[in-house]
């Protein structure tokens, strides 16, 4: 479930998933919110935790964690200063206090009875204030006075797109064909509103795919940190003659390296503002990007084909993202390239392997090979009798049905006038090679973000080790978890 959409419903099991910001310096904070938190049924909090005000302001910008728990300190004023800057950066996010009686001067405290340090809050932009030890009980209350304003009844919040993300811990199974595919049929039903964002980052494949050579990539959009919003977004995406626009993958494996987890994730929360839909391919290693990416994800398509050495290798990966409780609700499966030849295993027994149900079959066509050689997604040309259509229209409706009429038809009308300006501006309507244009770069800068470190759903995940000086957030790092058959083939895909 996306990260600004909660479900806050008492006395019933609703799952939700959303993004939680802890500002505190106390260990024992974090280990209060992670128990309270952990024990409230339906709902899976990822929880990212901060030390200072300055990497706070940044994780909120990045984020836009649904609610933020802010410790109220003795200094008063940086307190402040720390709220307005967050609504700032991130008017949706709920504010909530947190404080200790004995964290505070006896002066102050003594000043306290008549409510100065509390109407001091609420004016610098609090919603709730929670006196610790906080409890289970302090959360349920909390969810239910606040629940009308989380959900944005008193000051709504904005309409946010679908964010789908398409992965394997196997190369060579189909996965970019898939993603690029269902972001075209998408883009054919709602044009200019569909967002394909190649988040393989080492060898992204998707221009290719559409046979565009853009001219920028996710990289010029992490060098402009510094002024990055919906509008830039756009800017910087190659519009594609099928509706679909696309942000590309770096130029090669070593401009990569300036792209980390947190940026990812900002990228995708400013896309989903201005797109209704985000399709995220995904590189074939379980690295901190993946992670980032289904955090953020909406739904979450496993991709694989019915070869057992592929089965027994993502069957690891389902292990996994069951240890991460990442929730299973929102998780598909998608079996690409379904043969019956002898030996090969049914979908009952892909099934009965990963655990979860096979949501999805396409079957092996060679059309998907052909459309993948010549820039020309078989989404464009669909034949009503192929099974492999068939199969994608499957996949489309899903994703078309999730959650639907998130926008008003006047949002989506905006969407798509937005996308159409844009559009014109880059290829003109007389010309048939849409590939030889692009949009021009702006100047770029090279800013990067602060370390810092990052817990979810009550787990710990610290062990952030000098390789990664640039991530801000991280989980623990899984490779004690992983078995030695966890691997990544050198194929792309």
């Amino acid at each position: 479930m996306p990260a600004d959409s909660v479900a806050l419903t008492t006395g019933a099991a609703v799952i939700a998933q959303y993004q939680v910001l802890v500002v505190s310096r106390d260990p024992q904070l974090r280990d209060e919110l992670e128990s309270a938190l952990r024990s409230l049924s339906g709902l899976h909090p990822v929880t990212h935790y901060v030390g200072d005000f300055l990497h706070a302001v940044e994780a909120a910008r990045n984020r836009c964690p649904r609610f933020a728990f802010i410790e109220m300190t003795g200094d008063l004023a940086a307190f402040r200063s720390l709220t307005r800057e967050i609504a700032l950066v991130s008017p949706e996010t709920v504010l909530v206090a947190v404080y200790r009686p004995d964290s505070f001067s006896d002066e102050v405290w003594d000043d306290s009875t008549s409510g100065t340090i509390f109407v001091q809050a609420i004016r610098a932009g609090v919603r709730d204030v929670l006196r610790r030890p906080v409890s289970r009980s302090d959360l349920e209350q909390l969810f239910d006075r606040l629940g009308n304003a989380a959900s944005g009844q008193t000051s709504p919040a904005p309409q946010l797109g679908t964010i789908v993300s398409m992965i394997s811990n196997k190369g060579g199974v189909g996965k970019s064909t898939t993603s690029v595919n269902v972001a075209v049929g998408l883009a054919k039903r709602h044009p200019r509103r569909v967002l394909l964002v190649d988040c393989s980052l080492q060898m992204g494949v998707c221009a290719a795919m559409l046979d565009l050579k853009p001219k920028t990539s996710i990289l010029d959009v992490a060098r402009e940190q510094q002024r990055l919003d919906e509008t830039l977004v756009r800017q910087l995406a190659i519009p594609h003659r099928s509706g679909v626009d696309l942000l590309a993958a770096p130029p090669d494996a070593i401009a990569a390296t300036e792209i980390d987890d947190e940026m990812i994730s900002r990228i995708l929360t400013l896309a989903r503002r201005s797109y209704d839909y985000v399709i995220v391919d995904t590189f074939p290693l379980f690295d901190r990007v993946v992670m980032s990416v289904l955090d953020l994800s909406d739904l979450v398509y496993i991709v694989l084909d019915n070869v057992v050495p592929t089965i027994l290798s993502v069957a690891e990966l389902v292990r996994l993202l069951d240890k991460l409780e990442y929730s299973a609700e929102n998780q598909r499966v998608i079996l690409n390239r379904f043969s019956r030849l002898a030996g090969s295993p049914s979908p009952d027994n892909v099934a009965a392997q990963l655990g979860r149900p096979v949501t999805h079959m396409m079957p092996l066509d060679n059309r998907a090979i052909t459309s993948a050689n010549l820039g020309e997604p078989f989404a464009m040309y669909p034949r009503r009798w192929s099974k492999l259509d068939r199969g994608l229209r499957g996949i489309v409706d899903e994703i078309d049905s999730f959650r639907p009429n998130r926008r008003s038809q006047a949002e989506r009308d905006e969407v798509t006038k937005s996308g159409n300006a844009a559009f014109d501006r880059v290829i003109d309507s007389t010309d048939t090679d849409p590939t030889a244009h692009s949009i021009s770069k702006p100047e770029l800068s090279s800013d990067i973000f602060p370390a810092g470190q990052r817990r979810t759903n009550g787990q710990s995940r610290s062990g952030l080790d000098d390789e990664f000086p640039k991530t801000a957030f991280v989980r623990e790092r899984i490779s004690d978890q992983v078995s030695p058959d966890y691997g990544v083939s050198d194929d792309r895909g």
